[in-house]
């Protein structure tokens, strides 16, 4: 099985696994929901599940920071003059106490495929049972919901 594992800057990244934040501000939106891996530069920080994506003004933006944690000028950078930008909803955070090295194919930029079996491997070789426990849950539900 694959997971599709999401991109993210640090210290977003780490954010968005803890669940400090709960909205990714991206330019355009995403049909995907469900488990997500969170992953940068290589490395997977943990999972969450993407359920809701919708569009909202740059200005009104401002006043969710708390969702988003984007400084203002990082935002008003990112969207570029763009009047709206969108709202990626997570939640349902599973943090990894470590992050774990992964391997994805090189160019990925937005969304990269990795192997489900790998990864709960590489989590394994670094002690992180609990988790994997956890992450297989929630990638089981996962399926099970889309072969409906």
């Amino acid at each position: 099985m694959r997971i599709r594992g999401l991109i993210v800057k640090q210290p977003y990244v780490s954010m968005l696994a803890r669940g400090e934040k709960r909205w990714e501000i991206r330019r355009y939106p995403t049909s995907i929901r469900g488990p997500v891996a969170l992953i940068s530069r290589g490395w997977l920080y943990g999972f969450a599940e993407l359920i809701d994506v919708f569009p909202m003004e740059v200005k009104r933006l401002h006043r969710y920071s708390h969702m988003h944690r984007a400084p203002r000028e990082e935002l008003e950078k990112y969207a570029a003059g763009l009047e709206k930008l969108y709202v990626w909803v997570f939640v349902n955070p599973l943090p990894l106490p470590k992050p774990v090295k992964v391997t994805y194919a090189r160019g990925a930029q937005v969304w990269a495929f990795l192997d489900a079996d790998k990864v709960l491997s590489a989590m394994r070789r670094e002690g992180l049972t609990k988790e994997v426990v956890k992450a297989t849950r929630m990638l089981r539900r996962a399926s099970r919901w889309r072969r409906r």
